[in-house]
């Protein structure tokens, strides 16, 4: 069934009509016959702007359009907000940070992608995040990270562990220490110490830790080792296996002590390593021992979006969740989150629905002419009827023609509200203005008033006059000149 709509060609063709018989029937009442080419014209008006809002662009476009957009904004914001994944890729050292893959909290937000070859250390972290190839990526404390790199502290410090041969007795006695890759953390921090102790460029290194961690147990200990210097996690396992291999090749573990120029390296941080926590039977080490914590970064690439660092804030925040975590237990600080989220979200649909009616307003002005000719002329139409009442007109040629005049006029309006009728059909957003119902309302009002006065040819006036009236009316007479 196809759609019923009004068209202003009809509505033309009428009031062109109504111009014809004017001029045919009633050629003396010229006021009349500018109104219905007025009415002619309105419709043609009504007719070419309907041509207009057809076009893809255009001013009437602006609050659908606006609309539109700002309902796909809304739900791309809720979509990035509550329910997009983020995929992190993240570079993780080889051995330092072993228990921080399983240490990171899941979130179903975010997605961990590990890069393909796992980094030898902090500083080649550095480079893939540097160069784009990751994310974020962890890095030890001591190595010189880009200022324009933002960076995270983790709440996993690792520890330094100082382990001197039974034999030296003291620094100055210590030629060749066994580290970490050159380069990589441990190297550049026991670096800092060796010159806060005043031996820079008086040891030799030996890069071999990764051989001392192996399994097989296939490493053994070259006699000219002095001292070992790593800064690892204590809880890997790799660090307590070389920590035993280390105690039974006769090292014990030392205290670091660099003084009050602790204060110059602002990621170390005092700790002590209690007895025994290396290894339990025998006791290793065997007396409680002051040493420095290193701080770890977890730092993030430039050019990552607010919502990506804030979910790589989080990453570290824990695996598990609480039973508690989860509890509700309302207080004013919770009622004053829930109210300002109820706020923040109200005010947003309220400035869409102040934004729409805004644009509908402006484009209310392109057509408040058009209406304003509309209500012009029913004002004409209405100052032209006035003078045509029928009631007590007893000549018939008049009464005919006041009856013929009242009926155009009637027709006049009708065609007035068609033609505002025709302008809210071909733009419904005419509805929120409320100009069309004035329209309306006024020619409906006016009709009935013009009904009412063809009502009254009906009533035969010259039964309420009184008798003797009736007789002196029948008897006059015209007086001689």
């Amino acid at each position: 069934m196809s759609r019923l709509r009004l068209r202003i060609g009809p509505v033309v063709q009428n009031a062109e009509d109504v111009r014809r018989r004017v001029e045919r029937e009633l050629p003396q009442h010229t006021g009349l016959m500018s109104l219905a080419s007025g009415v002619a014209t309105a419709a043609r008006d009504a007719e070419h702007v309907a041509h207009r809002l057809r076009r893809p662009f255009g001013l009437h476009r602006l609050p659908a359009a606006f609309l539109a957009l700002a309902l796909i904004l809304l739900l791309i914001w809720i979509y990035m907000l509550f329910f997009r994944t983020t995929t992190l890729k993240v570079a993780l050292p080889d051995r330092d940070f072993q228990a921080l893959k399983s240490r990171m909290s899941q979130d179903n937000r975010v997605q961990i992608q590990f890069t393909e070859e796992i980094v030898p250390g902090s500083r080649e972290a550095i480079e893939k995040v540097e160069q784009g190839e990751a994310d974020l990526g962890f890095v030890q404390g001591g190595l010189n990270i880009p200022v324009d790199l933002p960076r995270l502290e983790t709440p996993n410090p690792e520890v330094i562990f100082w382990f001197l041969r039974d034999s030296v007795k003291d620094l100055g006695s210590v030629r060749t220490i066994l580290t970490s890759t050159k380069g990589a953390g441990s190297h550049t921090v026991v670096q800092s110490f060796l010159k806060a102790w005043k031996r820079e460029g008086k040891v030799n290194f030996v890069h071999d830790w990764k051989q001392l961690t192996k399994d097989d147990n296939s490493y053994e200990i070259p006699d000219d080792i002095d001292a070992v210097f790593v800064v690892k996690d204590p809880s890997d396992s790799q660090t307590l296996l070389a920590a035993d291999r280390l105690a039974d090749a006769g090292f014990r573990l030392a205290s670091p002590d660099i003084g009050a120029r602790v204060a110059q390296l602002e990621y170390l941080s005092p700790h002590v390593v209690p007895v025994g926590y290396l290894r339990s039977i025998p006791m290793f080490p065997s007396e409680a021992v002051s040493t420095y914590t290193v701080k770890t970064y977890l730092i993030a690439r430039k050019g990552m979006t607010p919502r990506m660092l804030a979910a790589a804030s989080h990453l570290l925040d824990g695996q598990h969740a609480s039973m508690s975590d989860g509890r509700y237990e309302p207080n004013l600080d919770k009622a004053s989150e829930l109210f300002q989220g109820v706020d923040a979200f109200l005010g947003i649909i309220i400035n869409l629905v102040l934004a729409f009616l805004a644009l509908t307003g402006l484009e209310m002005m392109a057509y408040r002419k058009r209406f304003h000719e509309l209500n012009s002329l029913v004002s004409l139409i209405s100052i032209h009827q006035s003078s045509k009442d029928v009631l007590g007109v007893t000549d018939p040629s008049i009464r005919r023609d006041h009856l013929l005049y009242l009926s155009l006029c009637s027709d006049l309006l009708g065609l007035v509200s068609m033609i505002g009728g025709y302008y809210t059909q071909e733009n419904s957003s005419l509805l929120f203005s409320g100009l069309p119902e004035i329209i309306h309302q006024r020619c409906d009002g006016l009709k009935i008033n013009i009904q009412l006065k063809i009502l009254h040819a009906t009533i035969n006036t010259e039964a309420f006059r009184p008798a003797g009236a009736a007789v002196a009316a029948a008897t006059v007479t015209p007086a001689t000149p």
